[in-house]
């Protein structure tokens, strides 16, 4: 999937491995912490694990949440799955997802 040969002889570039979400959020935004656990509370770990297993930027400004998903996929699952635990969980009114 991802080849590290490119990375190969230029000090400018590494490669790591992700951190799961909820580490990385809590690390980054730890406003966001208490969201999130509400959130895990909220969705069955399954749901939880597919739908935000490779989330790239999540935010809250006021009473709206932006997303920004790993594709396609995963945002249809956030809409399907998710929306209404979000606006619980976070406390907003508007959710915009970005995939």
């Amino acid at each position: 999937m991802f080849d590290k040969n490119h990375l190969t002889g230029n000090g400018h570039l590494s490669a790591e491995a992700a951190d799961a979400f909820e580490v990385r959020m809590v690390r980054e935004k730890p406003e966001l912490a208490e969201g999130i656990r509400k959130l895990q509370e909220l969705l069955e770990p399954e749901v939880y694990k597919r739908a935000f297993s490779n989330i790239q930027t999540f935010n809250k400004r006021g009473d709206a949440l932006l997303i920004v998903s790993g594709g396609i996929m995963q945002r249809t699952f956030l809409e399907r799955d998710c929306i209404p635990a979000l606006k619980e969980a976070f406390g907003v009114k508007r959710i915009q997802i970005i995939g």
